[in-house]
C-alpha cells in the first residue's frame, strides 16, 4: 500500500520543518510506503521546502486560497495510480509516532472510507494558564469507532479511489472564510462513505503565543460559525432553524460558563469568547455574512 500525506503551506518554513521532522519518526506498517505531497500556496519561486529523508513531491499553487492548494495536492497525488490512501495534515502540526499506524488500523478494522482523529493543542512555554484550563483550544474527542458526519484536514485519511471515482474536490468558493475541508468530507459522507473516529491517531496543533488571546479565540469561533451553513450543506428552513437553536445553545452555555468560572476571570473570558463568538457567527452566517480570515493572511504577506 502507498500512502500520500498531503500538506499545504504558505510561508511557514519553521512549522513545516517541525512537521516533517515528526513524520520522519512515525512507525510505518510492513508493506506500506509513505510519500509526501507538499504544495505551497504562493507564486512559484526557487524556494525549496525543508530537507527530509522522506520521498516528497513539491509544487506551488499561485491561485490564492486554501481550497486551491488542497486541490493541487489531490491533482498531484491522484495522478499516480499506485496511491491507495491519502492523508491530510496542516503545516502547524506534528504527529505522534503511532499516528499513521492508528489511522490504518482503524480503516482496516472498520472498512471505513475515511478515518479521522484529534488535533490536540500544544502551547509555548510562556502560555498563560487559562489557555489549557479554559478548554477552548481543546477539540472534542470521541471513542474510537464513533461514526462522524465530517472530518477535517488537520488529521484525516481517505481511500484514494473514493476521491477518484467520486470526483471530490475542495470548494474554491470557500477560499478565504474556511470550512472547505468540513464541506469536502461532509459531501463524501453524503455520498454514502462512512467516516470513523480513532482517538489514538493523535496530531498536535502548535499555537503561537499571539493566538493565545481572547480576541483571537472570539474571531476563530466566529469564523467557524459563519462558515457553518455552507460547510454543512446549505441553510433551508429546517436547517436554518436548527442552526439558530445551536446558536441559542452556545449563547446559553456561554452565560452558564461565565457564572461557573467567576472565580477564574481569565478562564471565564476565554470561554465567553468561544461560546459567544460561535453564537454570533452562526447568526451572521445565516444572514450571509462571512469572515474572510484567510484573505487577511494573504494580504498581509
Amino acid at each position: 500500500m502507498r500512502v500520500a500525506i498531503c500538506i499545504i503551506t504558505r510561508r511557514r518554513p519553521d512549522g513545516l520543518a517541525r512537521l516533517l521532522q515528526s513524520l520522519e519518526l512515525i512507525s510505518v506498517p510492513e508493506g506500506v510506503e509513505v510519500e509526501l505531497v507538499v504544495v505551497e500556496n504562493d507564486a512559484p519561486s526557487d524556494r525549496t521546502p525543508p530537507p527530509t529523508s522522506l520521498r516528497m513531491r513539491h509544487a506551488f499553487e499561485a491561485e490564492p486560497g486554501i481550497p486551491a492548494a488542497r486541490n493541487r495536492t489531490l491533482e498531484i497525488a491522484l495522478a499516480d495510480p499506485g496511491i491507495e490512501m491519502l492523508a491530510f495534515l496542516d503545516d502547524d502540526e506534528t504527529v505522534d509516532s503511532e499516528w499513521l499506524v492508528a489511522l490504518l488500523r482503524t480503516a482496516r478494522r472498520s472498512d471505513a472510507s475515511v478515518v479521522t482523529g484529534p488535533a490536540n493543542p500544544r502551547f509555548p512555554a510562556d502560555a498563560p494558564p487559562w489557555a489549557a484550563a479554559s478548554g477552548v483550544f481543546q477539540p472534542p474527542g470521541y471513542p474510537t469507532g464513533t461514526s462522524r458526519p465530517w472530518a477535517f484536514t488537520h488529521n484525516a485519511l481517505i481511500a484514494a479511489d473514493v476521491v477518484r471515482s467520486g470526483g471530490f474536490r475542495f470548494d474554491e468558493t470557500m477560499r478565504h472564510h474556511g470550512g472547505s475541508d468540513k464541506d469536502f468530507f461532509r459531501r463524501v459522507r453524503d455520498a454514502g462513505h462512512e467516516i470513523i473516529w480513532t482517538e489514538d491517531a493523535v496530531a498536535w496543533e502548535w499555537y503561537p503565543i499571539e493566538r493565545i488571546r481572547p480576541g483571537w479565540v472570539f474571531r476563530r469561533s466566529y469564523r467557524l460559525g459563519t462558515n457553518t451553513p455552507q460547510a454543512e450543506g446549505g441553510a433551508g428552513v429546517l436547517k436554518a432553524a436548527g442552526l439558530l437553536v445551536r446558536a441559542g445553545r452556545f449563547a446559553a452555555r456561554g452565560l452558564i460558563r461565565v457564572v461557573a468560572s467567576a472565580l477564574r476571570p481569565r478562564v471565564a473570558v476565554a470561554r465567553a469568547a468561544w461560546d459567544f463568538g460561535r453564537a454570533a457567527g452562526l447568526v451572521a452566517g445565516l444572514a450571509g455574512r462571512r469572515y474572510e480570515e484567510y484573505a487577511e493572511r494573504h494580504e498581509s504577506s
